[in-house]
């Protein structure tokens, strides 16, 4: 039974853990780095000011500092190494199955508004696997809130009110603390949900802020208010086992660092730290070591103050103008410094080989070489991981809805996410086919052919597209004979 009537508590849901405290940090920097918003790298957070030392005292002028600040940018690669492996994984829509199951009439409603909000599953989950790449994602199966006065007694009153589960999404910022067995598994977790909304524009900010924990018993909702006592409602949860599906790139493995996720940003972001700071050291040197004339053998009256592009202006006689610059081989140095670090992060993520193997194209710029098979087997396996964890979402929400825990066999619910990536351009995929054929050993080996020529077909098509499946039976049936 939910208890609409709040209790009174002592307990502060608003502290955290020591290891989030440790890790805060390293999230925030993850984050940061795979966005980048306009306030963060104008506000310099990232900026490190020349000359500071432990004791926060500092050599570099404020107004250099200042400067610096507002020409700041981020030149990483985070942002594209996340929206790659989003964008692939996405590029046909995952195909769901269960039309036989006992429980259709329920899924296809949950599957159309995940999260009580008019949210479907597909944009559910491709905002999961954002969060997934960045610091990892919680995703708990909650149940929508009872209207104002109303009090579900049973499973049967819920239904009448047409009450269903619906998914939080958290990030590991938005986990405070947590608890977990032996095999990994929460035995508990608190999250933030942040602050109430006003219910109305006329209505002023306000300072309450609600906290969720869940257990594999009961559930609970702090509201704290920095004027009043913090209050708690609470109710029961009948599976046996905390509703929580976690998504994570990696988890560390070190046994101090209990369910902690690893991010594919998590080696590349302090690159890229290092690499916003380089860069602007470079623009500093840059700047001078151009724009600046000495005038001798005249007055300072005679010299204009304002030079501008088209302008002509006359010295005396005898009177010389010079260019004053700085030996520039420092600055070679450090844009190769910065190439380098741009190759790591690339390599790292996956983009180029172990040697950071780059092609240079004057239509394009820096081209990147993906290295295929690395990319394209980590995707695949993180398209089965979506998978396994829709599955479970669908499986917690299920036995939510029914107040038991109900088996995935029970359920008859399957779900296919995309696994052809396209990371190859259809000029190269050309261009390996047409070397292949040249070989002369194609009508020995037709088979290996239609696989190329069905990785330019995923290059240029979609498989719902109405061409796709004319061109696929072509492919298919060819001979290969005379060519």
């Amino acid at each position: 039974m939910i208890k609409t009537e709040p209790q009174l508590t002592d307990f502060d849901p608003t502290r955290t853990c020591a290891t989030y405290d440790e890790l805060r940090g390293a999230w925030e920097l993850n984050r940061d780095m795979a966005e980048m918003p306009l306030h963060v790298l104008r506000r310099g957070d990232y900026l490190d000011r020349f000359g500071a030392d432990e004791r926060g005292s500092v050599c570099e002028p404020a107004a250099q500092y200042a400067w610096r600040r507002n020409a700041a940018v981020a030149m990483d690669h985070c942002a594209d190494l996340i929206n790659l492996r989003v964008d692939n994984i996405f590029r046909a829509p995952p195909v769901r199955q269960y039309q036989h199951s006992p429980f259709g009439e329920f899924l296809g409603r949950f599957l159309s508004d995940v999260d009580g909000g008019g949210t479907g599953m597909d944009d559910l989950m491709r905002r999961a696997l954002r969060m997934h790449y960045i610091n990892g994602v919680d995703l708990v199966v909650d149940k929508s809130a009872a209207p104002a006065g109303a009090e579900p007694a049973t499973l049967a009153q819920e239904r009448q009110m047409g009450l269903l589960p619906c998914v939080h999404l958290f990030s590991a910022l938005e986990r405070l603390d947590w608890a977990v067995d032996h095999a990994g598994r929460y035995v508990w977790a608190r999250y933030a949900l942040g602050g109430v909304p006003a219910a109305d524009e006329t209505a002023g900010p306000g300072d309450v802020r609600r906290y969720l924990t869940v257990m594999a018993d009961q559930w609970r909702l702090y509201e704290v208010d920095a004027e009043g006592p913090t209050r708690l409602w609470n109710g029961p949860i009948a599976l046996g086992l905390c509703p929580v599906v976690s998504f994570y790139y990696k988890t560390a493995s070190a046994s101090e660092y209990p369910k902690v996720p690893l991010s594919l940003l998590s080696r590349i972001a302090p690159i890229a730290r290092y690499l916003l700071n380089l860069v602007s050291q470079i623009q500093i040197d840059v700047y001078r070591n151009i724009g600046f004339l000495v005038a001798t053998g005249v007055s300072p009256d005679q010299v204009p103050s304002e030079i501008t592009p088209m302008g002509c202006w006359t010295l005396p006689e005898g009177a010389q103008l010079k260019d004053v610059a700085g030996d520039v081989n420092h600055i070679r140095i450090k844009i190769e410094l910065a190439q380098m670090l741009m190759e790591a992060i690339l390599r790292i993520g996956k983009l180029t080989g172990s040697t950071g193997d780059l092609q240079s194209r004057a239509s394009s710029g820096t081209q990147v070489a993906v290295e295929r098979t690395d990319l394209d087997n980590e995707m695949q396996a993180t398209a089965c991981q979506a998978e396994q964890v829709e599955r479970e979402i669908v499986r917690l929400a299920v036995s939510r809805h029914q107040g038991r825990l109900v088996a995935h066999d029970e359920i008859g619910y399957s779900v296919q996410y995309n696994k052809k990536f396209v990371l190859t351009s259809v000029a190269d995929l050309v261009a390996q086919a047409r070397q292949f054929v040249s070989m002369g050993i194609h009508q020995q080996v037709p088979t290996l052919l239609k696989v190329q020529l069905r990785k330019i077909l995923d290059a240029l098509t979609k498989d719902d597209d109405a061409d796709y499946r004319t061109a696929l039976n072509e492919i298919e049936s060819a001979a290969f004979a005379g060519i």
